[in-house]
């Protein structure tokens, strides 16, 4: 995807999780100031708003955008990537190559160690990636392993993965969320640890405290690897809603927005952007704009009753087609892109059906314009005449979802990777050769040609569906910035690259 381009220059958790540095390496940590207005003279951390909420803090079960920004942060992999890359760089590592067709040997950095003082070693390497994909927590990235056989450590630095087969993607693997890096010594090999356990990591950040909504981070001052914290302490909010973060930049209380702001906030500041001269909203907020970063997709459930039904995923999908402006399940942007689905024009959705179909259509809370449109998707299905659909929020047992997708790389599996994990039946077979063949394939001829298929399979079987792509925006208060490279391989943001000016 572009480069960003500037304008100007949920759970809450029951305790706070401050004494996990008491366990652990106390004077490793910096310590935020308390995040609160108690004190009119107390420092106000860096602080930064969204209405995304952290919905876990173990980078094992991670599944939505803010859960795999907390990982990004508070935990490192064997690789990362910088936006726009196309070659993963190490980060725990000190180096990575195949040394076979089929193993790939990393070496890590010396002396490194978690936040409470445990040294980080292959063996921790290895239990954190085999406990990911042993727990299979579905949504979550560690779907990405799937020609992982084995994991080898002749030695604490040195960590071998032996492949079932040759996999030009299993780089990118190892810099998504389920190869984040636990101590071995305190995560629960079979169980997803709680939100209220320690989280101990070794990323730029430690965790501090988090409760109600608020991740209070500290840096890690032991830190070794590819994005060190520019800021001593930061403290992350989750909003309630888009009012509640206009109101805090009104009123000077944070430093960084990231998502969380409806079209009609955007608009405004965009307004305000263009008619200032220093190019700032009238709250004195850069404005920075990043193309095609909003992707929003129409998922169906596997275990909705009504999936099964390919005349109804048809008429579904016809009912939406002139509101697209996604045709694939890749994005516009992402190497291999292709036009898959049809949008725009005149459709008719056949109803074959007698008896009207009752649905389910959820939305998340957290996304500020996803109720209005989960309500224009109700409009079109039911003005089919062939279906009823109810419209809930954060509903797991909905029959569609409308998500607000982000995927863990910058690439054109990670993209798939929810198609991919969900298939048809009758289609289970003919994905899995050509996913096969992709990863082995080393001409891009030949991977563009094969992912042109997946596509076109993914607009045959019509188990998600692509809604829109838009920009992302972020806004950072006068005297800071959010610098380009502040974001994970999947554009997740980065605290480590924001701070004062």
């Amino acid at each position: 995807m572009p480069l960003p381009s500037r304008r100007g220059g949920p759970a809450v958790v029951a305790a706070v999780l401050g004494a996990a540095l008491l366990i652990a390496g106390c004077d490793a940590v910096d310590p935020s100031p308390a995040p609160s207005s108690a004190s009119p003279s107390a420092p106000r951390p860096f602080t930064v708003m969204s209405t995304d909420a952290i919905r876990t803090t173990d980078p094992a079960a991670v599944t939505d955008a803010a859960s795999a920004m907390l990982s990004l942060n508070v935990f490192q992999r064997l690789m990362t990537a910088p936006p726009g890359e196309q070659t993963p760089k190490p980060d725990a590592a000190k180096d990575c190559l195949f040394t076979t067709t089929t193993t790939y040997t990393c070496t890590l950095n010396k002396d490194m160690q978690f936040v409470n003082g445990d040294a980080l070693t292959s063996s921790d390497v290895k239990f954190s990636i085999q406990r990911a994909i042993r727990l299979a927590v579905p949504g979550s990235s560690a779907g990405l392993f799937s020609s992982l056989r084995r994991i080898e450590t002749p030695d604490d630095l040195t960590v071998r993965f032996v492949l079932s087969q040759q996999d030009t993607q299993f780089v990118w693997a190892l810099a998504s969320p389920a190869a984040s890096i636990v101590d071995e010594q305190v995560y629960d090999a079979d169980e997803v640890r709680a939100n209220d356990r320690p989280v101990v990591g070794s990323g730029p950040f430690g965790v501090t405290s988090f409760s109600g909504g608020v991740l209070s981070l500290g840096r890690f001052r032991f830190y070794v690897g590819f994005n060190p914290a520019r800021e001593d302490t930061l403290v992350y909010r989750t909003a309630a809603d888009s009012a509640t973060i206009e109101d805090a930049m009104a009123k000077g209380r944070v430093d960084a927005v990231w998502r969380g702001l409806d079209a009609a906030a955007v608009t405004r500041y965009g307004g305000q952007v263009a008619q200032n001269a220093d190019k700032l909203t009238s709250d004195g907020f850069t404005m920075t704009d990043y193309t095609g970063l909003r992707v929003k997709e129409l998922f169906w459930s596997p275990s909705s009753s009504h999936r099964s039904n390919k005349a109804l995923r048809q008429a579904i999908a016809v009912s939406l087609q002139g509101d697209r402006t996604l045709q694939s399940v890749i994005p516009g942007g992402i190497p291999g892109h292709i036009t898959a689905f049809p949008a725009g024009g005149k459709a008719t959705p056949k109803v074959t059906w007698k008896r009207r179909i009752s649905l389910t259509l959820s939305y998340s809370s957290t996304d500020p314009d996803a109720r209005d449109q989960a309500n224009q998707i109700r409009t079109r299905l039911e003005d089919t005449g062939g279906m009823s659909i109810r419209v809930r929020a954060d509903d797991a047992r909905a029959d569609l979802s409308l998500v607000d997708y982000k995927a863990w790389t910058a690439t054109p599996l990670a993209w798939l990777q929810p198609y991919l994990a969900s298939p048809l039946p009758e289609s289970a077979t003919k994905i899995d050769t050509l996913v096969e063949a992709f990863r082995q394939a080393t001409e891009p001829k030949q991977a563009d040609a094969l992912l042109a298929q997946l596509q076109r399979q993914a607009a045959q079987d019509l188990t998600i569906l692509p809604i829109s792509q838009a920009d992302e925006y972020s806004f950072s208060a006068e005297g800071t910035d959010i610098a380009a490279a502040s974001f994970g391989p999947g554009w997740q943001l980065g605290y480590f690259g924001m701070g004062k000016s």
